[in-house]
């Protein structure tokens, strides 16, 4: 699928572009705010190509796309542009508590996170290029690339302030310009003159504060005028609207912001970095094990977005970070560890495939493909993962590793260790910890054993016992009476179950007549000769599919089954004659419920063969798909086929 023909799905599933109130990314996943989650179709999307996955986190939908997750955002963003769709937020629901704290913080950090990682990386590798001597800081091409690397952070308040504005949906010029007063030489050249006397605002003092490079301030700035504006903007007339407005809240908000916000949100950047030095300083290596063995839950869970204002804060204030980008260098290499060991012992080539690809991503600091497509997947190498990941927490924390730069915490950003004079200590720190770490969680995992989900055997019976004896002729024997489902052993939790949606007689999809569906093109199955007029459910899911002509109908489980339930061969000749469908697309059903009624003498007296097949669509997806029987009478809700990973 393309990256057009994903985001097409992706919108659609999502309950369609009215129901989406905002979209953004981050470096691996597509992010939502959406008016009514019921209308989201996860499953679904969890099953499209190219998705790794799909959660509700923090009141946020994301789905999770990998690398290609900008290119899909591009075209998700020129859809909802070209449709011209007007989507009020007044009705958008709002989060709560903490998970609006990390929605916030989410939505104003990333879009901000290609210029402060681009200039990052550029950071580290200035540093590198001075420490092997290729270039020289007093040279002029240094000077130009150092106000590159320098100016996502210098400038810090003007990106916030962006993507600020967007968050809480405000102008964003007016937000820029709130940003242009923090950084205005009359504040910025009085601190740097020492001024110890603050200027005063109709009495009131203005501290003298550098807002350069800082994060707190202008966020609840924004916030503020936010309020402001909506105040103000309800009592000015239309036809001055452009001239009075953004002047009157400017006045109002500024004041505020220099005189009581900016300074308090400066305060709050101080005890921000106050705390992180106190917490190494007490707990040191406790602190690297716990947060190293738990940061990949915490980065699932949205968390990790709460490490960002300190984090940022400690860049501009301290010149390094000694929390989020080492602990995440850290868990990333655990990550790789635990893939390239998976690599080395599954035998399963497609599994092999992925764990190669995902441990190449999670070398370079993107592990949402290793984590999603591996290491969750098979349990034991993710625990293997959360292992490696505290033991070298443990040992950056203790040697107290810092970074230098903001970037993608991977085998990339490593120049970004090497200490602001060319140290190398903490440099060859950092390789230690990715060594710990890699390693440990490497042979933790090829020490562990775990279940091979897509290993295809050559026989069923490798994955269920074969029938005995007895239990054949006893099925024989009854061929054309109502048969008790065979006893089905070792199959455990990894079985779905497809009940049957009709009373009749089974047929082995190889004895139809169409090869399309005896040569299985379209999936593994059985079908049945009806004796009733109905189709039922066979499982509780949603109806994704409701053909035009009424014969056919599709349907997902809630564990992820595609079930088409196929009402006679041709059938679709008919147009719709002889049929009467129950049910919408879309509509959720429970095992039972009636989907469909047809005439079977109208249909037979058309010339129409009524067998139908009973097909599971997305047979790839399972090790194998078994029918519970394949002779005799089968009666409606009766266990007919086994899905099997």
């Amino acid at each position: 699928m393309n990256h057009r023909e994903l985001s097409k799905e992706i919108i659609q599933l999502t309950g369609g572009q009215e129901n989406i109130t905002q979209a953004w990314h981050c470096i691996t996943r597509l992010r939502f705010n959406v008016r009514e989650q019921n209308k989201v179709q996860l499953e679904q999307i969890k099953a499209l190509d190219g998705v790794l996955g799909a959660q509700f986190q923090n009141d946020q939908f994301q789905v999770v796309i990998g690398n290609q997750v900008a290119a899909v955002y591009e075209q998700i963003e020129n859809q909802m542009k070209q449709s011209g769709i007007s989507r009020p937020e007044t009705d958008a629901p709002r989060s709560k508590g903490i998970n609006a704290v990390l929605d916030t913080i989410s939505g104003i950090f990333t879009p901000i996170l290609p210029a402060i990682v681009g200039t990052g990386m550029l950071k580290g590798i200035l540093a590198l290029l001075v420490t092997l001597g290729v270039i020289q800081e007093n040279s002029g091409e240094y000077q130009v690339l150092s106000s590159i690397a320098n100016a996502a952070f210098y400038f810090l308040p003007f990106l916030l302030a962006l993507s600020s504005a967007r968050k809480f949906k405000v102008n964003e010029y007016i937000a820029l310009t709130l940003a242009g007063t923090l950084l205005y030489p009359t504040i910025l050249n009085a601190y740097l003159a020492n001024q110890l006397e603050p200027i005063r605002f109709l009495s009131l003092p203005v501290s003298i504060v550098n807002y350069t490079q800082s994060v707190i301030p202008i966020i609840l700035g924004v916030w503020l005028l936010s309020y402001v504006h909506r105040w103000v903007d309800r009592f000015i007339p239309g036809p001055v609207k452009v001239i009075f407005t953004s002047m009157i809240v400017l006045v109002i908000t500024v004041p505020i912001l220099l005189i009581a916000i900016g300074p308090l949100g400066n305060y709050m950047g101080i005890y921000l970095e106050m705390g992180t030095s106190w917490l190494f300083a007490h707990s040191g290596p406790l602190t690297g094990i716990i947060l190293g063995g738990l940061m990949p839950l915490i980065v699932m869970t949205g968390m990790h977005y709460a490490f960002f204002p300190g984090t940022l804060q400690n860049l501009s204030k301290l010149g390094y970070d000694v929390l989020l980008l080492p602990i995440n260098l850290i868990t990333n290499m655990s990550q790789a560890g635990a893939v390239t060991a998976v690599f080395l012992k599954t035998k399963d080539k497609r599994m092999r495939s992925i764990a190669l690809s995902s441990g190449i991503s999670a070398l370079l600091g993107i592990t949402e493909p290793a984590l999603y497509g591996v290491t969750l997947k098979l349990k034991k190498p993710f625990y293997a993962s959360l292992i490696g990941g505290a033991a070298g927490g443990g040992f950056i924390t203790a040697v107290g590793l810092k970074c230098f730069g903001f970037a993608v915490p991977g085998l990339l950003s490593l120049p970004l260790y090497i200490g602001p004079n060319g140290g190398m200590s903490n440099f060859w720190y950092a390789l230690i910890g990715i060594g710990i770490s890699f390693s440990v969680s490497f042979v933790v995992t090829l020490l562990l054993k775990w279940d091979e989900p897509n290993a295809r055997n050559s026989s069923v019976s490798d994955s269920i016992q074969t029938l005995t004896e007895k239990e054949q002729d006893t099925a024989t024997a009854f061929s054309q009476e109502p048969v008790t489902p065979v006893t089905v052993h070792s199959i455990e939790d990894k079985k779905g179950e497809v009940f049957s949606p009709l009373t009749g007689e089974l047929v082995p999809l190889a004895e139809l007549p169409d090869q399309t569906f005896a040569e299985e093109m379209t999936g593994k199955g059985i079908a049945i000769r009806p004796q009733d007029g109905r189709v039922t459910a066979p499982f509780d899911g949603t109806v994704t599919l409701v053909a035009k002509s009424k014969h056919a109908i599709m349907l997902t489980s809630s564990s992820g089954i595609d079930i088409l339930i196929h009402v006679g061969l041709n059938s679709v000749s008919l147009k719709g004659k002889y049929f009467d469908v129950k049910v919408v697309a879309g509509q959720e059903v429970k095992k039972g419920d009636l989907l469909l009624e047809f005439d079977m003498d109208g249909i037979q007296g058309a010339g129409i063969d009524l067998v139908t097949p009973v097909i599971v669509t997305n047979t790839p997806d399972y090790l194998d798909v078994v029918p519970v029987q394949v002779k005799g009478v089968i009666p409606m809700n009766e266990l007919l086929l086994l899905t099997v990973r």
